[in-house]
């Protein structure tokens, strides 16, 4: 969605740059309308919004899958299991101070996101029989994963409002983004193989091989760069208006990178032959643990943001007014999440993007 959104809004918001460009107080463009830089006294405004924000799995899926030991290659089937995306509760807000004079202000805004998204899956048992003696070999597992990710972002920019005669008004700004973005997955695999003979009615040995392991993989990303952008309103009159915006940053900072598990395999041989009493061997018991911690190079994230929304505004008395916003925002960070070795054939490159998208709502309080 935000490859179609985007165009649109920049060739409206850039058009809307090169007139601020041009503006002083005011400028006749047509012979019945103006583009004005419109006179306001000083006074505050105060934002609230609710987001009800999606991750797309095309960026932010997470890959867990069951390997089959070299010794069973005719077992070789791997099965691919994606921990899916869920909508979560999101907040931002925000406070502006607008000058008195020609239509200036700074704004001051925050958001927050925390998603958290987990799955599990069985493996089918899967065997193969061979007759004379019987040889089964054999196969099952359990997997699970867990992928969450904490968001924060603040800004702060510096605006000027113009109006284009009676119905659009345009708001350039520019100014700074930081943005942090914590990603990490846990993971948890447990697998059994077994290849058994059978010599006779309660005569065989069995091997079996059980591997357990647990993963965790964290990629945080900060940055601190400039935002620019612009909204654009048409009026509707009797309060109501359309809104759309488009913002656009570019963020230097550090991709840290951790990476921790824990992975035992083993590896017994089981073995009945009557009259002996049944018994078992460990033919391997090893432990693997990591922990490292790896600090990337410095990067530069850029990012893109557009909103669509309709507003309704009412005035409460001569120094209070409200308004009320519904509309749906896209946002993406491109390369700011560096790939999870634990994910398997699926990953082809190293970094994702980290895209957000969903609807919102947003009351504002005006106060002269």
């Amino acid at each position: 969605m935000i490859k179609k959104i985007i165009p649109a809004l920049f060739l409206v918001l850039s058009s809307a740059a090169a007139l601020a460009a041009q503006t002083n107080n005011s400028m006749p463009i047509a012979s019945d309308m103006n583009l004005i830089a419109p006179h306001q006294e000083g006074s505050w405004s105060f934002g609230l919004q609710a987001s009800h924000l999606e991750p797309d799995t095309d960026y932010n899926y997470f890959h867990l899958a069951s390997d089959t030991p070299d010794f069973f290659p005719i077992l070789d089937g791997d099965s691919v299991y994606t921990v899916g995306s869920d909508y979560n509760w999101g907040w931002g807000a925000d406070i502006s101070y607008h000058f008195p004079g020609n239509g200036r202000d700074v704004n001051l805004a925050f958001t927050q996101l925390n998603t958290s998204h987990s799955d599990s899956a069985t493996d089918p048992n899967r065997a193969i029989t061979f007759a004379s003696p019987p040889i089964v070999f054999s196969q099952s597992g359990k997997h699970s994963a867990e992928v969450d990710t904490n968001y924060n972002a603040a800004d702060l920019t510096f605006g000027q409002l113009i109006e284009i005669g009676q119905r659009l008004s345009l708001h350039p700004f520019a100014g700074l983004r930081y943005a942090s973005i914590d990603y990490k997955a846990e993971s948890q695999r447990d697998d059994t193989y077994n290849f058994n003979i059978e010599f006779g009615p309660g005569i065989g040995v069995t091997f079996t091989d059980n591997t357990k392991d647990e993963s965790t993989w964290e990629s945080d990303f900060q940055g601190l760069g400039p935002r620019f952008g612009s909204d654009a309103e048409f009026n509707l009159g009797r309060g109501f208006s359309l809104r759309s915006t488009l913002g656009l940053s570019l963020l230097v900072g550090d991709l840290d990178v951790r990476e921790k598990g824990s992975a035992n395999e083993l590896v017994t041989l089981s073995f009945e032959f009557p009259p002996f009493p049944p018994g078992s061997i460990i033919l391997s018991d090893q432990t693997t643990n990591t922990n490292n911690e790896i600090q990337t190079n410095t990067r530069v994230v850029p990012e893109a943001d557009a909103k669509l929304s309709a507003v309704y505004k009412t005035d409460v008395n001569n120094n209070y007014s409200l308004s009320f916003e519904a509309g749906y925002q896209v946002t993406n960070y491109f390369d700011a999440v560096e790939n999870s070795v634990m994910s398997t054939q699926d990953t082809s490159t190293q970094y994702s993007n980290y895209f957000i998208q969903g609807p919102y709502a947003r009351m504002q309080l005006d106060v002269a």
